[in-house]
């Protein structure tokens, strides 16, 4: 390898670690959460229902800056802010765990149940209120079935 070479290889490494995504600080610890993926792994057919709806796509609804604002928690699961695998966002968008609660524990094992399974209209109106920027009002009964067909 020739000195040209090993200097590129070098100020590349140098620009890697100095790039911002790597030195992201660490996420927030997500205890109890298995994300919708692993929920897709026995509920396929809620899983591709969910999979084209706004919620499933909500965190793409906030520009690059408002992702590290507070409005950011209704627009992930979980911690209200990105939890980060690499580069990719665990907890993108409005997913299973959200409104059926953490669940890691039924993930590993289906006879634990210990989720919820039809969500209460508080746990919806937590991010459907008037705090909401583009808040047109929400009718939980209107609403409910759109989701996700209901088994």
């Amino acid at each position: 390898m020739g000195i040209r070479t090993l200097a590129s290889a070098s100020v590349a490494a140098i620009a890697i670690a100095l790039s911002p995504a790597a030195q992201a600080p660490p996420s927030p610890p997500a205890p109890g959460y298995a994300w919708a993926e692993a929920c897709r792994t026995c509920h396929q057919e809620i899983y591709d229902a969910w999979a084209k709806t706004k919620h499933a796509n909500a965190l793409d609804r906030l520009s690059d800056s408002e992702q590290g604002q507070p409005c950011v928690g209704c627009h992930v699961t979980g911690p209200k802010t990105r939890v980060m695998d690499g580069r990719k966002v665990l907890n993108r968008g409005v997913q299973c765990e959200a409104c059926h609660d953490a669940a890691a524990a039924h993930a590993a094992n289906t006879s634990v149940l210990g989720i919820v399974k039809v969500p209460p209209e508080s746990r919806c109106v937590e991010c459907h209120n008037d705090k909401s920027p583009r808040f047109r009002g929400f009718f939980y009964g209107a609403m409910a079935g759109l989701s996700h067909k209901v088994p």
